[in-house]
């Protein structure tokens, strides 16, 4: 396949990238400068291209990356998670049959009020959901019109772990790791690596139908076992326990939108199904945790 990422040097975007490079694939990336990021997926083999106009008729599948839950500015949310990818998916579909990919995300249901775990898609986009985040109100405002394309699969992604992520937390995780440090926390949580959320888009792309899907791991995790995976991947003994007590947590809980996020997620524990990715995308998770933070701790140079 011919495939466009748009917000591809991003941290799952690059990783999609580079797999799907190794599955034969020609990817193009669009960036708007020939940054870092994007120099390193051109040395892997991907083409840059710093217009996307010119490559929409030529493509077999576009996959839309771009998001805005680190932004500041809350007018961002709305521009890219709603109308900059139905502008796009339009002008796409209008001289192309392929594919349009929405990358989503479980904030739209990071506030869910049915106790039934684990959680499965609702019949109708966001039918009955409440989500309580800039973040995922605009998510779901954005699945809603890209529902309205003709070609169309949207993806929801829970935690996402893997290597060439730019943000702390993960950093974090893996230095206290590194030194033997855990947090204890036993609530379960759906997560999944860059490699099954590679693999998804990939599927994505060739489905022949419309629909949104959840996509995880094979089993849900929670704090304390990545962090005893993580340590199985560098060899390490977690020695020092800290307890995360979530009643800490909850008077900061409104101070930025992931740690919103991550409150609702452990809170709620939010454990999400794979089964109709599985039923109609032939999505099977790989089992590949601890092969996961193995190669986040080379990307931390860690190892």
């Amino acid at each position: 396949m011919r495939i466009l990422t748009l917000g591809g040097t991003g941290f799952v975007g690059s990783n999609f990238a580079r797999y799907a490079l190794t599955k034969g694939h020609y990817v193009l990336v669009y960036a708007r400068t020939m940054n870092k990021y994007a120099q390193d997926l051109k040395e892997a083999g991907a083409e840059i291209t710093f217009s996307y106009d010119e490559h929409l008729k030529d493509v077999d599948c576009l996959v839309y990356f771009i998001g805005a839950m680190w932004n500041k500015n809350p007018n961002d949310f709305e521009y890219l998670q709603v109308k900059l990818p139905y502008e796009i998916g339009k002008k796409f579909s209008s001289v192309n049959s392929g594919k349009f990919v929405y990358i989503s995300s479980i904030g739209v249901s990071e506030n869910i009020k049915s106790k039934e775990r684990p959680i499965k898609e609702e019949t109708n986009i966001c039918e009955g959901l409440e989500p309580n985040t800039l973040h995922g109100i605009t998510k779901c405002e954005g699945e809603k019109v890209i529902s309205t394309l003709p070609n169309y699969t949207i993806l929801r992604f829970p935690i996402i772990y893997g290597p060439y992520s730019r943000i702390m937390m993960w950093r974090t995780f893996m230095w206290l790791v590194s030194h033997d440090i855990g947090v204890k926390n036993d609530n379960q949580f759906s997560a999944v690596s860059t490699r099954n959320t590679s693999k998804a888009i990939e599927l994505a792309c060739g489905y022949k139908k419309n629909g949104h899907f959840y996509i995880t791991d094979r089993e849900p995790a929670s704090l304390t076992s990545l962090f005893l995976d993580a340590s199985r991947a560098l060899n390490r003994n977690i020695r020092f326990w800290f307890p995360l007590n979530l009643k800490l947590i909850e008077p900061f809980k409104n101070s930025h939108q992931v740690i919103t996020m991550l409150y609702d997620v452990l809170s709620n524990q939010l454990v999400y199904s794979y089964e109709k990715a599985k039923r109609e995308l032939n999505y099977e998770p790989d089992d590949v945790r601890v092969e996961t933070f193995k190669e986040m701790a080379k990307y931390y140079n860690l190892l």
